[in-house]
């Protein structure tokens, strides 16, 4: 086991005989799952595009993206087999629940207020790394939806209070939080809460990225919609530093297209038909009838799977066949910007983020009037220090100075060294050096490291100073054992 999770759950082991009832099956469930794979929650308005890009990230139209009662309902996307869905009940029992031409159905066999969540298993790649978590959307018409979000990714009642769950940070690691236009007041106070609710991350977005939907739709018409959507994505970043860590701009549709394999040669076919047509002739094809040799009903369920620019724009980079169309779609939508942003800013750093929200959660247990508060959080202090969790406090460093100090020389290279990778990698060094190598350069790097703290303006970048010198100690140290 990897020695972040085998820490925690040396610490889970520890504590759980010094807490209550309810705190002891917490510790338990923590322990289970601290080496499952990222819990990513997908967060945002009704109608954002969450469920969309959860088929795009997945590479299955699984998800229903219709109003109904699956999309009311939180579901779980998780690697497994055999492919089966099921019904979490709130009374703890499950049920099956069959999928239709492989996709969720759009209602349920059960009342919709009797589910807890829906769990999907299936043997996807983009699965194996990370569990997604799709929520009903927030600001809907039905409170109930809104409050099933806050209780999967806060673990808070609706009306803030712990008391519906005491023990627990909500069910999620991180947060992928899709805005859909200019963010709304709502939004900044759920990224606001979220962060509240993870304490252990301190006072930057260290667990939680952005994705500015349905970049095909931004722009005047006749300009580039993505880049007005990315413009829109850089200024939403910056503006919301405090919370998210990035913003990137995607347009999920032609993501979910381009990925489920929606495309046929017949499809190329029939938007390279139309390439001599003008836009605004496309855009009155409900009123003037379109030249001989065009498929209307074809047409139609292009403009349903890629939107008016995909179409529009598509004809362009069709005369090669469906091949070139999707690559086209693939590179257009911004999923792979996406998936980028996940791996650098969470998959690589996925057991810290597990360690902190598991150290929030026991935190949060300590105070229950049954537990021994003093001896609980002497272990998890204990276990803050232990050089297993160093991690921790690299990713807590890191995203303090990315709030405060984001120019900072040092950033670059706690970045580095905060991920997941081989000692060497973090070093800049070939995978083949030799440990002599190693522990020489991690000495070099920890008395300069050292320096900076030592002459730092900014109390961020020294406290990042001092654990970059005690991060190249621990790696000087694993070469020379």
């Amino acid at each position: 086991m990897h020695p972040v999770p085998a820490r925690i759950a040396q610490l889970c082991d520890e504590v759980a005989p010094l807490l209550d009832e309810a705190g002891r099956q917490t510790a338990a469930a923590i322990r289970g799952t601290v080496s499952e794979p990222l819990r990513l929650a997908v967060v945002g308005r009704v109608k954002a595009g969450k469920s969309t890009l959860v088929n795009a990230l997945v590479g299955r139209r699984i998800a229903p993206t219709a109003a109904g009662e699956c999309t009311r309902t939180v579901t779980w996307y998780r690697y497994g087999a055999p492919e089966r869905a099921e019904l979490h009940l709130h009374d703890g029992t499950r049920r099956d629940l069959p999928l239709h031409d492989g996709r969720l159905p759009e209602t349920l066999p059960t009342p919709a207020e009797d589910v807890a969540r829906i769990v999907v298993h299936l043997q996807a790649a983009a699965l194996r790394d990370k569990t997604l978590i799709d929520t009903p959307g927030l600001a809907t018409l039905t409170g109930g939806n809104e409050d099933a979000t806050r209780k999967a990714v806060l673990g808070v009642s609706p009306d803030g209070s712990e008391a519906a769950s005491r023990y627990a940070a909500g069910q999620a690691d991180a947060v992928l939080f899709v805005f859909r236009e200019a963010e709304r007041q709502d939004e900044v106070e759920f990224l606001r809460q979220f962060r509240s609710a993870t304490g252990e991350l301190g006072a930057s977005a260290v667990n939680a990225i952005g994705v500015l939907s349905q970049a095909d739709l931004f722009g005047d018409g006749g300009s580039d919609p993505f880049a007005a959507a990315d413009a829109a994505a850089a200024r939403l970043a910056g503006a919301r530093a405090a919370d998210v860590s990035a913003v990137v701009a995607a347009a999920g549709l032609l993501a979910e297209t381009a990925r489920t394999g929606l495309i046929r040669e017949g499809d190329a076919r029939v938007l390279a038909a139309t390439t001599g047509v003008p836009d605004q002739r496309l855009r009155l094809r409900h009123r003037l009838p379109l030249p001989d040799g065009i498929d209307v009903a074809a047409l139609e369920r292009l403009y349903t799977a890629l939107g008016v620019h995909g179409v529009h724009e598509g004809r362009r980079h069709c005369a090669a066949g469906a091949h070139q169309l999707v690559n086209w779609l693939e590179a257009v939508s911004g999923l792979g910007r996406v998936e980028d942003l996940l791996r650098r800013s969470l998959l690589c750093r996925a057991y810290a983020l597990k360690a902190m929200r598991a150290m929030t959660v026991l935190t949060r247990a300590a105070d229950a009037p049954q537990a021994d508060t003093g001896a609980v959080l002497a272990l998890i202090e204990q276990a803050r220090l232990d050089p297993a969790l160093h991690p921790v406090r690299e990713l807590r460093a890191l995203r303090h100075l990315v709030a405060e100090a984001p120019t900072s020389p040092l950033r670059v290279e706690l970045e580095q060294v905060a991920a997941d990778s081989s000692d060497p990698a973090r070093l800049g060094l070939a995978e083949t050096a030799a440990a002599g190598d190693i522990a020489g350069e991690a000495r070099r790097r920890a008395a300069a490291a050292q320096s900076q703290a030592a002459f730092a303006l900014l109390p961020t970048e020294a406290e990042a100073g001092r654990v970059l010198a005690r991060s190249y100690q621990l790696i000087a140290r694993r070469a020379e054992s």
